[in-house]
């Protein structure tokens, strides 16, 4: 089985290649640059690297969500553009779990994304195991739920730690907390949790995962109390 998977969750690009569970090439890229247009050339240049044929391809594997914006859409957009086109399986996967699954340890992992304003997305993870669904929160809210149910002295954060990285040390002194070039996606990690997720059933549904809504969607609502329905939304947008 041939894969290839993409995450354009966040500020870090990262494109893999596997075969029968064994990774075979991995693109990483933290540059501050539009994925639009380094994710297809990105992919282009993975198979070329590895001889493969869009149409030998048997999955396509897209961080679905949360992150950004337009980060997701982006990918999402391409991985079913890309699904459609050769008539493949489509998978999607957490953000959040990909960071999870790639540390190795049998520690409470937190995977954390900075949503601003002092939110975050962030789930927690033991064992590949997702305790506590991914969801948008406030820093604080997290903190709350950790201290009431974990063993504080067993928890490991990473992803975006850098803005919190103060008040985890505050709540949290004996936590560990991987730093933003540690917590870069190794590209592994995507591929690990695919071969345990089931393929869409309908790819022209498929969408990202954002946890909260747009502010395009929140604008909308201001201006239009009590019509909280994805079809009026969608229908004014139009």
């Amino acid at each position: 089985m041939k894969v290839l998977a993409f995450d354009t969750s966040n500020q870090p690009l990262t494109v893999t290649l596997a075969e029968d569970d064994q990774v075979k090439y991995i693109f990483t890229s933290n540059v501050a640059r539009n994925h639009s247009i380094q994710l297809l050339s990105s992919i282009q240049a993975a198979m070329q690297h590895e001889n493969w044929q869009f149409d030998e391809l048997d999955r396509i594997v897209v961080a679905q969500g949360p992150g950004s914006f337009t980060g997701l859409r982006i990918g999402v957009t391409v991985a079913k553009v890309l699904a459609n086109t050769i008539g493949t399986d489509l998978i999607g996967v957490s953000s959040l779990a990909i960071l999870a699954q790639q540390v190795i340890s049998h520690k409470i992992v937190v995977p954390l994304f900075n949503a601003r304003n002092q939110n975050v997305f962030a789930g927690v993870y033991q064992n590949g195991i997702n305790i506590k669904p991914d969801e948008h929160q406030s820093f604080a809210n997290l903190c709350q739920w950790l201290k009431s149910n974990q063993q504080l002295d067993d928890l490991i954060f990473v992803g975006d730690t850098e803005p919190f990285n103060d008040s985890i040390q505050s709540e949290f002194p004996h936590a560990a907390v991987l730093t933003a070039e540690e917590s870069l996606p190794d590209g592994k990690g995507i591929i690990a949790l695919q071969k345990n997720i089931l393929p869409v059933d309908d790819i022209d549904t498929f969408n990202p995962n954002y946890l909260r809504k747009t502010q395009a969607e929140l604008n909308w609502l201001e201006n239009h109390p009590g019509q909280d329905d994805p079809n009026h939304y969608v229908f004014e947008v139009k």
